[in-house]
């Protein structure tokens, strides 16, 4: 259990990082852009690499592809919530998605003892915090869009979650191959919506690099999370995964001076507090 800890804890790192940089480069590249360009990178490395040291493994591939459209779709909705929101409202509520595969580990019969429960509530409740703020969301249709935005970014992280652990757990497959299959889903998506809203496809340019981290980075918590639900609870590892507004917030802290409100550094204490109870539980 403690294995699948550390894997679920830094998969929540990774993505946070990768959140961060992500949203430093759609600050000047288009959000769709970014998401695409970062997707493809990653994805191609993870399979270059495969491919030099072993076969393909088919397994779970199509659970993969099923995971990868919802995912590069809820990509797609955050990135648009970002947009046009306010990030104490979009972030805590995309993150939230944690939720969709702990009622599903739930439905599946998973035992969950008394401090597992508390961890996992502990937790969300620093998502929360962690991303506030403090000011008062500003009401109106871009608020109210940017609000079903979030909610439909969280449904699509949580059945992203949810189906790359069913993937996963195919006999014979192999976490590493299961996010190449999940980029063979989004990757298009992503190019198909490109292709609806520019005439061509914007090249990130000087940018590349950056964006290309961002792929690296996602990719390696999709990579961290598979072997993370092999190897432990899927709900316990879901919310750890969902911990990345923490990493966002410090590294926006940390790198671009910003100071953390009380109700952040609450967020903070209890998402630590969660991964302990998580972690006896």
């Amino acid at each position: 259990m403690t294995w699948s800890l550390l894997l679920g804890l830094s998969s929540g790192l990774c993505w946070g990082a990768a959140d961060f940089v992500g949203g430093l480069q759609s600050r000047r590249l288009p959000s769709l852009a970014v998401t695409l360009w970062s997707q493809l990178v990653g994805g191609l490395v993870l399979l270059s690499g495969l491919l030099l040291v072993g076969p393909v493994v088919v397994s779970g591939a199509w659970w993969g592809v099923a995971a990868g459209l919802c995912g590069g779709l809820a990509l797609v909705l955050f990135y648009r919530a970002l947009a046009i929101g306010t990030m104490s409202l979009v972030a805590p509520v995309s993150a939230c998605g944690a939720v969709v595969p702990v009622l599903v580990g739930l439905a599946r019969g998973e035992a969950l003892g008394v401090l597992t429960l508390a961890g996992m509530v502990a937790a969300l409740a620093g998502i929360v915090f962690v991303s506030l703020q403090g000011d008062a969301a500003t009401p109106g249709r871009r608020q109210r869009s940017a609000l079903l935005g979030a909610i439909g970014a969280a449904l699509g992280f949580g059945l992203f979650f949810t189906l790359i652990d069913r993937a996963a757990g195919v006999p014979g497959a192999s976490a590493l191959w299961v996010n190449v299959w999940a980029r063979a889903g989004s990757v298009p998506l992503l190019l198909a919506l490109q292709l609806t809203t520019a005439r061509t496809i914007g090249w990130p340019g000087p940018a590349l690099g950056m964006v290309a981290l961002v792929g690296v980075l996602d990719m390696s918590a999709n990579v961290l999370f598979a072997l993370a639900t092999q190897a432990g609870s899927l709900g316990v590892v879901a919310v750890l995964g969902s911990l990345y507004p923490v990493t966002t917030v410090l590294l926006s802290w940390v790198l671009l001076a910003e100071r953390l409100t009380r109700l952040q550094y609450l967020g903070v204490a209890l998402a630590l507090l969660g991964v302990g109870l998580l972690a006896g539980g």
